[in-house]
């Protein structure tokens, strides 16, 4: 059966009792009014408390679970932020913003992982303020913050060791990419980031280039139009860097700064309409050690796919077709996987007329990972018990009145002892029946995450029999199936509850 709750570990207890009795045991009172009075007259701060020595690593977790029950007031940040301290979280909703930011600066200059996400309310004034005292970070989540240009100026002055940097939605633009990565000098800074994410920001084709042209080291980049960007890295000139470096504010190194013959970028990633097929081959040329090719919506020609043959360390693929469906499974996806299919341990194809399923298990092996979404037709040969055997994650997107053969989903199952996230949306074809079936060649032990969305034949019966039987099933979401009723989900709940459970389940109509 799926796991049950259980007691917390004898640590975590213990924390938990700390949280509840926190100023009792710091401050050797629990009246309210009188820690009020502490706090307000600042003689709390004279107060050392029974933690200053513990190691960092525990007062990470101590704030983690003291943030779980309350928020973090400027009483428990005092006591938990100290100097051995290396991770921390004050994103949103954590606790005192602006009294942490006096503790850290102070007390913290050995943090090396920080979380300040979704504190758009924060002028960024005080995000410069702070950073410069925090020169050993190696991970930084800014994410919807008011981090400016300005504030990754500072982010490259002084956090040169830096690995991770995440400021996904902020206003950032071109001249705070030149700013992280050129000092004022022209000459490189931030050298050791190796990844940043920058989705919903300002920034252009230009401000990407310069990312790629100046931190050697950087491996994931999220950028949504990189193999425009690496060929205008492709096509450098001296006058095109003067260009954009006097953008931002800085001039060129008097020092020339040698263009690597190849980048270390893991990761392509295009969502634009049009990918030049020069541009394309150009990339793969100068990103020979990429693991991941996410294509959407672009025009492309079948035979431009085969520039990717050459990646050999190629683990990801995911395709989605344009409206003007240019890519044909047989022509262009389907030689691809016949020359990379047998390293990919993730498939995605989205918005194909026709896909052929024994193909692609024939071609691709050691899949772990595999979806499938707006397919008009799948081609299918006998259930063969040698395909898919190494599946644990897959997912099935299809309308409701498409029209589905159920050896499609014995194939992708039946055979897949590792199952763990089983999606299967639009699948009229899934029945009890199909289900039993299946299961009674796969009892899906593994099983963690099932969510079945408009699957209008599946009832209470296979709900029920799928948990209780012996899985590791922690989320379950039924969504606007039709034979599962406001009055089915309460029956569910309750043999959730009456086992003592641990899934989460989720159900609307």
């Amino acid at each position: 059966m799926p796991r049950r709750h259980h007691p917390p570990s004898l640590k975590r207890a213990s924390l938990l009792s700390i949280s509840e009795h926190f100023d009792l045991i710091c401050y050797g009172d629990d009246d309210n009014d009188v820690i009020r009075d502490i706090i307000e007259s600042d003689d709390y701060l004279k107060i050392e408390g029974p933690f200053s020595n513990l190691p960092g690593l525990v007062l990470a977790e101590m704030l983690e679970v003291v943030g779980e029950k309350k928020v973090l007031h400027r009483k428990h940040l005092h006591m938990l932020l100290h100097s051995q301290l290396e991770r921390l979280s004050l994103a949103f909703g954590v606790g005192d913003v602006i009294s942490g930011f006096t503790f850290i600066k102070s007390r913290c200059k050995n943090l090396r992982h920080l979380n300040l996400s979704y504190l758009r309310h924060l002028n960024p004034g005080v995000l410069i303020d702070l950073l410069p005292n925090l020169k050993k970070l190696v991970s930084l989540n800014l994410r919807m913050t008011l981090a400016v240009d300005e504030v990754l100026g500072v982010i490259g002055r002084n956090c040169t060791e830096l690995l991770d940097l995440n400021i996904s939605g902020t206003p950032v633009t071109d001249r705070g990419l030149v700013q992280l990565s050129v000092s004022e000098s022209g000459d490189p800074q931030c050298q050791k980031l190796s990844r940043i994410v920058i989705t919903e920001t300002w920034i252009s084709s230009a401000g990407a280039a310069i990312l790629l042209r100046f931190l050697p080291n950087l491996c994931e980049f999220d950028y949504d139009n990189i193999f425009e960007a690496l060929d205008i890295v492709n096509h450098w000139t001296i006058e095109l860097e003067q260009r954009l470096l006097s953008r931002g504010g800085v001039r060129m190194s008097s020092r020339p700064i040698p263009i690597p013959n190849k980048m270390r970028l893991k990761t392509l990633i295009s969502i634009t309409d049009i990918i030049r097929t020069d541009s394309l081959q150009a990339a793969v040329r100068q990103c020979p050690d990429a693991t991941s090719v996410s294509i959407t919506n672009a025009w492309i020609k079948n035979e431009d796919l085969y520039k990717l043959m050459v990646l050999d360390r190629l683990t990801n693929l995911s395709l989605t077709n344009c409206d003007g469906l240019t890519l044909d499974f047989d022509v262009g996806v389907l030689p691809l996987l016949t020359v990379c299919g047998h390293q990919l341990h993730s498939l995605i194809l989205t918005n194909f007329t026709n896909i052929n399923i024994p193909d692609i298990g024939k071609a691709c092996p050691v899949i772990h990972n595999i979806a499938f979404s707006n397919v008009a037709t799948y081609e299918l040969g006998p259930v063969c018990p040698d395909h898919f055997n190494n599946l644990e994650a897959m997912e099935l997107w299809a309308d409701t009145d498409a029209d589905l053969n159920p050896n499609l989903i014995k194939q992708m199952i039946e055979f897949s002892p590792n199952m763990k996230n089983l999606l299967l949306k639009g699948c009229g074809v899934l029945t009890d029946k199909l289900l039993f079936e299946i299961m009674q060649e796969n009892k899906l032990g593994k099983l963690s995450h099932l969510t079945l969305d408009h699957c209008h034949n599946v009832s209470f019966s296979a709900l029920e029999y799928i948990v209780n039987m012996d899985n590791d099933l922690s989320m379950l979401r039924i969504w606007s199936c039709e034979s599962i009723t406001k009055s089915v989900s309460c029956q569910i709940t309750s043999l959730i509850e009456k086992g003592n459970m641990d899934i989460y389940f989720d159900f609307y109509t």
